[in-house]
């Protein structure tokens, strides 16, 4: 896949990125630091959850034969016993025509079968010591047997689950304080380029580097954990020093711009000396987005943004967030191509390449909209800042409004 000038379909060019990374290793971790990332072993639980009989209400522990034919006009009256708050330990003895008044959580006495809720009963007069039952109860009425979530050796998370707060939840009721997961990506983001500046005054032939501001705050969007490696003149031994260094301390790089075939930049140059060869230089069937490269240095992956900003961030979506997610062993690196509906005519010609065009899309009456922006040119970002996402857009003549097409939701 070295350049000939020829262009390579997205689904070729994404697989050889992907066949070349493997997960990182896994880790421990705080449980609390954990969500978003995948579990590296399954879990099998040591203990019953809930670890006693309790209650799913507040009200008043019952023998359900107690109760027979209650009802609002033939109400049955019990003597309260005793009051269970959660936390309590106590588990005193219903005798016939007794009730406990128990909270929510609190554990269900043995001699109690059923919760008659609270709703369900009124004080007695002036009594406090009685209540009154308008409901016959049931067995199993309101309560939450020992078990009934998760059982002893029941395994409850499977090695490759996501961590989401449901997940860390379970973790947590298990006792767990830290848990084995692939770890969050450090990712190194670089800019290369004499021409950069990263604030004050611009002075003719310079200009502010957004690319690696939006690529950060993308990078961490992602779940991944950014590094700022700042701008880097176009100097062989500073670039040199900064991509090594770069190897040493991240998981993944990602850089931009100089990567079009036929380019001569010492970034090129620097990027094929370190990679020992290593680096693929590619021309995708894609718009915007063509230019890609994708190599190693010392065994850390390398992503090679176009240097157009609206490139750089398409490409990111298309390469760079799948790959570094497979770092991270995620089941699945890409996005979830969804349809939606044109809102708009879609005026293309054929030229053998996907187009990627930024829209807005909108859920109406169960139906995804998606609505064209304005400014499609790679280097109109302010339009990208206001689209939550690309309309993938096949090879052909165009599509009217009314039809169907995939898009990559940008905010998912």
């Amino acid at each position: 896949m070295t350049s000939t000038g020829s262009l390579i379909p997205l689904d070729v060019a994404q697989s050889f990125v992907l066949d070349r990374i493997e997960p990182l290793s896994p880790i421990a971790l705080p449980l609390l630091n954990s969500s978003g990332l995948v579990l590296a072993v399954d879990i099998e639980s040591h203990e019953d959850i809930p670890p006693f009989k309790n209650t799913a209400s507040d009200g008043y522990a019952v023998r359900a034969k107690d109760t027979t034919g209650a009802s609002k006009m033939n109400p049955v009256l019990l003597k309260v016993i005793a009051t269970i708050a959660a936390g309590d330990s106590i588990d005193p003895t219903l005798e016939p025509g007794t009730a406990v008044r128990i909270m929510t959580g609190a554990p269900v006495p043995l001699s109690a079968d059923s919760i008659v809720m609270v709703e369900d009963t009124a004080p007695y007069d002036d009594q406090p010591s009685m209540v009154q039952v308008f409901k016959q109860a049931s067995p199993g009425d309101s309560i939450r047997e020992a078990g009934s979530d998760i059982s002893t050796g029941q395994v409850v998370l499977l090695a490759g689950t996501v961590l989401n707060p449901a997940a860390i939840g379970v973790l947590a009721s298990l006792g767990y304080k830290k848990v084995p997961v692939y770890p969050r990506p450090k990712v190194g983001v670089i800019s290369t380029g004499s021409e950069l500046i990263d604030t004050g005054g611009i002075s003719k032939g310079m200009i502010r580097d957004s690319n690696r501001p939006s690529l950060i705050e993308a990078v961490n969007k992602s779940g991944f954990e950014a590094i700022d490696l700042g701008i880097v003149p176009d100097d062989a031994g500073q670039l040199e020093e900064a991509f090594t260094k770069a190897a040493r301390k991240c998981d993944a790089i990602i850089t931009s711009g100089g990567v079009s075939v036929g380019d001569f930049d010492l970034t090129k140059e620097v990027l094929a000396k370190l990679s020992e060869g290593g680096m693929r230089w590619m021309q995708v069937a894609i718009k915007p987005a063509k230019p890609f490269a994708f190599g190693k240095i010392a065994g850390t992956p390398l992503f090679g943004l176009p240097g157009n900003p609206v490139s750089a961030l398409v490409s990111f979506e298309l390469f760079a967030r799948p790959a570094i997610r497979k770092l991270m062993n995620y089941p699945s690196p890409y996005k979830t191509l969804l349809n939606a509906t044109l809102q708009d005519d879609v005026a293309r010609r054929k030229d053998g390449k996907v187009h990627f065009l930024r829209a807005v899309c909108n859920s109406v009456n169960g139906e995804l909209q998606a609505t064209l922006k304005l400014g499609q040119k790679s280097h109109m970002l302010s339009q990208m800042a206001s689209a939550n996402a690309l309309l993938v857009v096949p090879d052909g003549n165009g599509f009217q409004a009314g039809a169907k097409l995939p898009v990559i939701l940008l905010d998912q």
